[in-house]
């Protein structure tokens, strides 16, 4: 599905649930669901990651608010959007709980 890609998945658990001491794993109330402000920002950093390598060659671009603040917002529109349009299958909820859980999952099975 659009939300269900692999990097999304590996962006959090590598940001926030990769070791015992990470944020996710130690603030695990504020983790469970992944909050759609968190999504966001992921896809934000994996849309500047591609830029990065738009030219073919490695360009590094600074990931700040002013230069990927109006990308945020558009992909936390755009989550929201689908939350409203899919809200009778609940498949947002659905998607949060999911990357709260693998990442999780894998954070323990790294220990």
């Amino acid at each position: 599905g659009i939300y269900k890609t692999e990097l999304l998945q590996q962006g959090i658990n590598g940001m926030w649930f990769l070791n015992r001491g990470d944020e996710g794993v130690i603030y695990h109330k504020y983790f469970d669901p992944i909050p759609i402000k968190t999504i966001a920002l992921v896809l934000t950093a994996i849309e500047c990651c591609v830029d990065e390598w738009l030219q073919g060659i490695k360009e590094d671009i600074k990931f700040t608010s002013a230069s990927y603040g109006a990308v945020y917002n558009h992909h936390l529109r755009s989550l929201q959007h689908f939350d409203e349009h899919t809200a009778p299958y609940k498949l947002l909820s659905k998607i949060h709980t999911n990357l709260h859980d693998t990442a999780r999952y894998v954070g323990l099975l790294l220990h």
